[in-house]
């Protein structure tokens, strides 16, 4: 006879597998649900470590310093610091600003934080080191959750890490480890742990106010401007498609100008020394132009590069040369091989002087000449038509090689003299005696004369002539 319903064994398998899949789909739940609060106290820790990065930027001068704060309106804590470093709460991070108000300070697991910072390094360049970690380890069912402690860990980031020892943080597989002896929030295993500051990695993303983390890329201001700078340094080039201003610029090495050179007062070229000085320009206030200064030197030297090559200088106006007092002086030259040529007339208000001068053509004076080189008559000359003159004055001329002085009359002894020529006694007629030469002894020049017997039937004719010495 046949039984409907269900045999006792039937019903046992049915709830067995029953409970079974119940248990599974629970364990599953609860994997699932630990996995999502892990996930939570690792975006918690990361949240907690941004903030303290950004406090160790913004207070960098007070934690190198190591000063305590509290309630200060500039600087609003609580900080407090010892001999060695300085330990803040989520406090701190929300009255600074870097983190939301609601934020409690107690992560899922209901463990709040502690965070230490220390300062490590030598003044000036102090750099900051800190480790957060939850206060209160992992532990369930007296096992510590070092798995969840792990994917914790995994959203927090490269610079989360936990406890295995009640003395050791390290990150993940040993990146990073930190012991009990700095930080004294280690207490036990099964912590989660951050660490913060110039060590870490996040903290990289930061541009530190102090100047020791170097930038690992670009710097990219999108136009905006850098403003309030002391002082740039750089290996490289400064480039700059519009005008550079500045109050001074001082260049150890030469500079190059594909274009002009615009100032406003003075291009000063300096020696080594200093002693010496070429300047250019001026303030249109009455400076020169061009001007050279110097107290040891004394010359200007204008050299071509190549020793063969024509140097040409072109002025349009007047060269005034003065004295050192700033009296006018005149344009000397040494050494020079060459000739001064002008086209047009050099005039000169005062002297021209040289060894030998020269015309071509007519030389006009508007006074007297001076002749200083002295001669004496007999004497050899070395070129017909030089004029000299003697010790006392009289002017001396070069005649066929010898000085020959100029004749002067002595007035003051001159005579009559009758000459033995001058007479014709009975004469055939008058003009015998008028034909005969009558001279002045050796020495003499005749400057006047008498005529006797001149008449007809006269038979005593003569001439008396006047001669004066020459000297």
């Amino acid at each position: 006879q046949n039984k409907k319903g269900f045999s006792l064994l039937e019903l046992i398998l049915v709830l067995g597998v029953g409970s079974m899949m119940a248990f599974m789909r629970f364990q599953d739940m609860k994997t699932e649900q630990e996995n999502v609060m892990a996930k939570a106290v690792g975006q918690q820790m990361k949240q907690i470590g941004e903030a303290v990065n950004g406090y160790i930027n913004i207070r960098y001068d007070k934690l190198s310093t190591l000063t305590s704060s509290s309630s200060q309106s500039s600087d609003p804590g609580p900080r407090t610091c010892n001999g060695s470093g300085c330990e803040i709460t989520y406090q701190t991070l929300i009255n600074e600003g870097l983190l939301p108000t609601a934020y409690t300070g107690i992560n899922v697991k209901k463990s709040p934080y502690k965070i230490l910072l220390k300062r490590d390094g030598t003044a000036p360049n102090y750099v900051i080191n800190g480790l957060i970690t939850t206060s209160t380890a992992w532990i369930e069912g007296g096992k510590t959750r070092y798995d969840l402690l792990g994917n914790a860990m995994q959203t927090a980031g490269i610079d989360s890490g936990m406890t295995k020892t009640t003395s050791i943080a390290s990150g993940y597989s040993g990146q990073w480890t930190e012991t009990s002896a700095n930080f004294n929030n280690i207490t036990s295993t099964g912590q989660l742990a951050f660490r913060v500051g110039f060590n870490s990695a996040l903290y990289s993303v930061y541009l530190r106010r102090d100047g020791t983390l170097p930038m690992t890329g670009d710097l990219n201001l999108d136009g905006h401007n850098i403003n309030n700078i002391a002082n740039i340094n750089a290996t490289g080039n400064i480039t700059t498609t519009s005008d550079l201003q500045a109050r001074n610029i001082k260049a150890t090495g030469k500079v190059d100008a594909d274009g002009d050179i615009s100032s406003g007062r003075y291009l000063i070229a300096k020696s080594k020394d200093e002693d010496a000085s070429i300047k250019i320009g001026g303030d249109g206030t009455g400076n020169h132009n061009f001007m050279f200064e110097s107290q040891k030197r004394t010359s200007v030297v204008f050299f071509p590069s190549v020793n063969s090559a024509l140097l040409t200088y072109k002025f349009r106006g007047n060269i005034n040369i003065l004295s050192p007092s700033g009296d006018s002086v005149g344009v000397k030259l040494n050494g020079t091989t060459g000739n001064i040529t002008a086209s047009g007339n050099i005039e000169a208000a005062q002297n021209v002087k040289g060894a030998t001068l020269e015309s071509t053509g007519r030389a006009t004076v508007g006074e007297f000449v001076q002749l200083n080189g002295q001669a004496e008559v007999g004497k050899v000359c070395q070129s017909n038509g030089l004029q000299g003159r003697t010790a006392k004055g009289k002017i001396l001329s070069c005649v066929n090689g010898v000085w020959t002085g100029s004749v002067q009359i002595n007035n003051s002894q001159c005579k009559w003299f009758s000459p033995a020529n001058a007479f014709s006694y009975f004469g055939e007629y008058s003009g015998q005696l008028h034909e005969k030469p009558i001279i002045c002894p050796a020495g003499y020049i005749m400057t006047g004369s008498k005529m006797w017997g001149w008449a007809e039937d006269v038979d005593d004719e003569h001439v008396d002539i006047y001669c004066c010495p020459l000297s």
